[in-house]
């Protein structure tokens, strides 16, 4: 079973989705509120759901392309503030506004999870920034 991480600041919203994660039959890695503490546990991960604002600053779409890119994760940005990476983050899956429903996590893990090579319907949710979910593979 694929573990995620999740890299948020806020207690709160950490803890929730840590518990829809499990509640839904997944592991964690662990949660993250920085930088660093995202690039600690990245070798436990294989998932990352990332906010953008975290203890550190605005650093969500640096740890987000340095999981992806780095480390082989797939990354899928969950935050309150879509509207500041509407560019796309380069090896980052998409992006989710919060809050986000139990069903709509659920539909994101199965799509991040899917390994079969075979296109898969992604969440209405989910906005695509790339169809390519494992850059690492491509070096």
């Amino acid at each position: 079973m694929k573990r995620v991480l999740i890299v948020e600041d806020d207690p709160l919203i950490a803890i929730d989705l840590e518990q829809t994660i499990h509640d839904l039959g997944y592991r964690t890695s662990g949660i993250a509120n920085s930088f660093d503490s995202a690039k600690r546990l990245a070798p436990h991960s294989e998932l990352a759901l990332v906010d953008v604002h975290l203890i550190d600053g605005a650093t969500g779409p640096r740890i987000g392309q340095l999981l992806s890119e780095e480390f082989g994760i797939s990354v899928v940005m969950l935050t309150g503030n879509p509207e500041l990476i509407a560019d796309g983050i380069p090896g980052v899956i998409g992006v989710i506004s919060k809050p986000a429903q139990p069903i709509t996590i659920k539909e994101l893990l199965e799509f991040m999870v899917n390994d079969t090579g075979q296109p898969t319907r992604y969440p209405s949710a989910l906005r695509l920034f790339s169809f390519d979910r494992n850059p690492a593979s491509a070096k």
